[in-house]
């Protein structure tokens, strides 16, 4: 009986430490409205993979909310929000979730939910480093410039 405990103790000491050691770093998440009742919200973010190897992020889940990652695009002079399957994280590069680029869509919002200065947990999910939490706080529309900058130099 002892050496089952020790043998579980070890793998729950390796799962916590596999988990510390994400190679995928977010920073600076935060979720926009453009107003106070807003049907939807975007989410943005700079997301850094640390590792040697490309990874994917292929999905974001909210709980109690539909999510998607999107793209913005113009295409013949309009601006669109396309649903994008995965976006690619190469190894030691940072990719920039920003407006008029890539971000996660909340959708199907009801007026009062997620108001201003509520904190959303989400999950982000990778092919390699798996499901990395990530924390928004939802912010006004026109706190987002730092992440537009942060953009620019990435591109």
């Amino acid at each position: 009986m002892r050496r089952i405990l020790t043998v579980a103790a070890m793998l729950m000491a390796t799962s916590a430490f596999a988990d510390g050691m994400s190679t995928i770093k977010i920073e600076d998440p935060v979720m926009v409205k453009a107003f106070e009742n807003a049907r939807a919200a975007g989410g943005y973010m700079m997301i850094m993979n640390t590792g040697v190897e490309d990874d994917l992020l292929v999905d974001v889940k909210i709980e109690g909310h539909m999510a998607m990652i999107h793209e913005s695009r113009e295409e013949d002079g309009v601006m669109r929000m396309l649903h994008v399957d995965a976006v690619e994280v190469p190894a030691e590069r940072m990719v920039a979730f920003a407006p008029g680029g890539f971000h996660v869509m909340v959708m199907g919002l009801q007026p009062g939910d997620l108001p201003y200065g509520a904190i959303v947990e989400a999950t982000l999910i990778f092919d390699r480093a798996g499901e990395v939490p990530v924390t928004f706080v939802v912010s006004e529309k026109g706190i987002v410039g730092m992440a537009r900058e942060a953009s620019d130099k990435t591109n």
